[in-house]
């Protein structure tokens, strides 16, 4: 980072103070992580808006523990302070600190400038990815659907009564998945995409397109903003990207589900799926390969969502259509997988999705 830009950051740029950080630990924010020394107090500059910071702790056999983080929107010069807890090998938040210690520190951030990293903005295309990964999360999203701190990992939730692990099911893959603590994201279900009282034809008609069920949850949940649902559905990607969050996992195939699923929708908010659309190329652009074919790929997924999305496009949508070849195209030269063209006549059981030489 050039001392222009490290000036012009120090004046805008947050702070996250990190006191007691063990031997050998792995940190991260964002796109970057370290294993850390015994002088690392934090990272500096970094730039306002929405951040990832994780870690995970090597036990004395070299062995990596469950990495666990939390999402923080850092506004203009905040100084966020934690500590490491070696008891729960976990971070302290301010809550479970000194006031008055916390204070000082803010009022004395510069006496650690040395002992804090800055945030990496070299090579600059890691911070563009992580903003095109998150530009539609708003904090209120993140205190939402993260109350426990904005904290995320794969640990399995207890209940209060029974402590037992809470599962929930997901019957589209057929089993079982952990339901991860902390977790609240918007809760619907693709089997009721009806209104309450609605007739045989319109069960039908909704059961088959998912436009009502949008509806109302645009009005509902997200204030009639389709950019809030988005940042839902990229909450989620990320939550499974940095932190192998499976939770985070179901609600995003529930939302690419629902949105490949609107035709009335697609006709009356057409910039709404081309956003989708951009959203959803950034997201597998950030896939590898074996995570593309393992795991998104599964009972040919995504093939098969496009391949619903293409019959509901109006013929008159000339940049839908266009967008939504631009992503066929990405998708075959990036996992030299092909999204084959809409046929009435076949049989939906077969594979859905051609493997390119």
């Amino acid at each position: 980072m050039d001392q222009e830009t490290a000036n012009a950051l120090f004046n805008v740029g947050g702070f996250l103070l990190f006191f007691n950080a063990p031997p050998n630990l792995e940190f991260g924010i964002d796109y970057n992580a370290w294993t850390v020394g015994p002088l690392f107090k934090g990272v500096k500059l970094i730039p306002p808006g929405l951040h990832f910071i994780y870690f995970s702790a090597t036990s004395k056999e070299g062995v990596q523990g469950i990495r666990t983080g939390f999402f923080k929107y850092f506004e203009s010069q905040e100084v966020v302070v934690r500590e490491w807890n070696p008891a729960s090998e976990d971070l302290r938040d301010e809550t479970e600190l000194d006031p008055d210690q916390v204070e000082r520190y803010r009022l004395n951030i510069r006496d650690f400038d040395r002992n804090m990293g800055p945030y990496p903005l070299d090579p600059p295309t890691f911070y563009q990815r992580w903003q095109r990964l998150t530009n539609y999360i708003t904090p209120g999203l993140v205190r939402r659907i993260l109350p426990n701190n904005g904290r995320v990992s794969h640990l399995p939730s207890k209940s209060a009564s029974t402590d037992e692990v809470l599962d929930v099911k997901d019957k589209r893959v057929g089993r079982q998945v952990e339901k991860e603590e902390g977790m609240e994201f918007t809760y619907f279900d693709l089997r009721q995409s009806f209104p309450r009282g609605a007739t045989g034809d319109e069960v039908t008609r909704w059961s088959l397109d998912k436009s009502w069920l949008a509806r109302d949850l645009l009005q509902r949940v997200y204030r009639n903003n389709h950019t809030l649902m988005l940042g839902e559905m990229q909450l989620a990607f990320v939550c499974l990207l940095m932190a192998q969050n499976f939770s985070g996992f179901n609600q995003w195939k529930h939302l690419v589900h629902l949105l490949c699923s609107c035709e009335d929708l697609v006709q009356e908010k057409p910039n709404m799926f081309i956003d989708f659309f951009d959203v959803l190329q950034y997201q597998l652009d950030e896939c590898p390969e074996d995570f593309f074919r393992d795991i998104l790929s599964e009972n040919n997924f995504i093939a098969s969502m496009l391949k619903t999305f293409a019959r509901n496009i109006p013929p008159n949508s000339v940049d839908l259509r266009s967008r939504f070849e631009r992503l066929k195209k990405f998708i075959a030269t990036r996992f030299k997988w092909e999204i084959p063209e809409s046929d009435s006549d076949e049989d939906d059981d077969e594979p859905v999705v051609v493997e390119m030489e």
